[in-house]
């Protein structure tokens, strides 16, 4: 039984994000979802998430989730349990059979992959044929942000899991989650030619909730001095920077005036943020786990200390404000290349892994809380992309809907006439 079969307004959109690794995938799958119940009252939309913690994020009415059994990402391409120890087939049987079930139960109108089109393991393609067989089948999406990986590492992998083929064969439509004119996601992972006619570039995708304007959020926090707000995503592998961060901080001692807020992701290990708290004492630097208004927090910031992901750095743009960025080493080159790129454009300040020490830190506390000729402003980075991404998948659930009200009315009249 459908949405549409059990209460004739409803509409249901599925989304799925592996989340192997930090929180990207999860926020950009929950901003969507939060704009679309918003903007379509009577919709349910059902994320379907890998995330270790759950769904960090608040969620408005109208959506809810599914936790898939966790797994980390080793390489490319090869993945493994995060905490259960049934072994890798069951865990892979495990994640398969709660996908299909949930797919079968809930009969999404449409569905939103992100960016990994046949799953892990290539656990999305039984529900993906599943789909296709429906009289009524829904329209499938794929969502990528704008970088993934080195151009020849994802073109490689996607041939050899026949992830081409399965674009080709189950997807309506791509969403790209960034600009053409930045990087040209489409032509640097073979999705130009055949491709081209499903490929829809949104813009950046943020969060586009409201956030305090500076002096308020400064005079809340009780700030008095110029602030350093440290950010790590989920915090899974932002230990290490923030340590370098903490130890720039004692370097520079509690005359500096400096005052500064780590907000280390619900993902950071216990044991790494106790250490980072013990460091901290004697300074004005506050160790936070997760805040609800990240953004007014970061609004708050005089310098932004941040990794390479996605989001930190398109919430860092929205904002204008100034960021040292110490981008991710690896397994992906994704954080690599989206740093260069936005330093090349003046937009940030960047310091590799390889580099980093606490008194290369301390220089460039103090030489970016001085600058004043960045970030420069770039009028090709367009932030609406929830927006624009809820609005088409609003499209589609209304074919949809008129498209299953008509196949209603003439199943009634007693017509066998299919309708898409």
């Amino acid at each position: 039984m459908s949405c549409i079969e059990a209460d004739g307004n409803s509409t249901c959109v599925m989304t799925y994000s592996h989340d192997g690794f930090g929180l990207g995938h999860l926020r950009r799958n929950t901003t969507i979802a939060s704009v679309v119940a918003r903007r379509i009252p009577d919709s349910s939309v059902l994320m379907l998430i890998g995330c270790p913690s759950g769904a960090v994020f608040k969620l408005p009415t109208g959506v809810d989730f599914i936790k898939l059994p966790s797994v980390v990402k080793r390489n490319t391409g090869v993945w493994l349990p995060l905490r259960l120890r049934i072994g890798l087939e069951k865990t892979k049987a495990l994640r398969v059979a709660t996908i299909q079930e949930a797919v079968r139960v809930f009969h999404p109108q449409v569905l939103l992959v992100d960016h990994v089109p046949v799953g892990i393991w290539g656990e999305l393609l039984p529900s993906l044929q599943m789909l296709r067989r429906r009289s009524d089948a829904p329209t499938i999406v794929l969502g990528l942000r704008d970088i993934l990986d080195a151009p020849e590492v994802t073109r490689s992998l996607w041939e050899r899991e026949g992830t081409y083929e399965a674009i080709r064969r189950y997807y309506d439509e791509i969403f790209i989650y960034g600009r053409k004119e930045i990087f040209d996601t489409g032509a640097h992972y073979g999705l130009d030619g055949e491709f081209a006619p499903k490929l829809r570039y949104v813009g950046y995708v943020c969060e586009h909730e409201p956030y305090k304007n500076r002096s308020e959020m400064r005079s809340e926090l009780q700030v008095e001095n110029k602030l350093l707000v440290v950010t790590g995503g989920g915090g899974a592998d932002a230990f290490p920077m923030m340590l370098e961060c903490m130890k720039a901080l004692r370097l520079l001692g509690a005359k500096s005036g400096l005052e500064a807020i780590f907000i280390t992701g619900p993902l950071m290990e216990g044991g790494q943020r106790e250490h980072l708290r013990e460091l901290a004492k004697g300074l004005k630097a506050r160790v936070l786990v997760h805040v609800e208004d990240h953004l007014s927090h970061m609004n708050a910031a005089d310098l932004v200390v941040t990794m390479a992901g996605y989001n930190s750095l398109y919430q860092l743009l929205r904002l204008r404000k100034k960021g040292l960025v110490i981008p991710r080493s690896g397994p992906s080159a994704e954080q690599q290349t989206r740093a260069r790129l936005f330093a090349e454009r003046g937009l940030v300040d960047v310091i590799q892994p390889g580099e980093l020490s606490p008194k290369k830190m301390a220089e460039k506390f103090m030489d970016g809380l001085e600058q004043t000729d960045y970030p420069l402003y770039e009028a090709t980075i367009d932030t609406n992309g929830s927006r624009r991404a809820a609005e088409r998948l609003a499209e589609h659930l209304t074919t949809a809907r008129m498209s299953s009200t008509a196949w209603f009315s003439g199943r009634g009249q007693g017509e066998t006439r299919v309708y898409r």
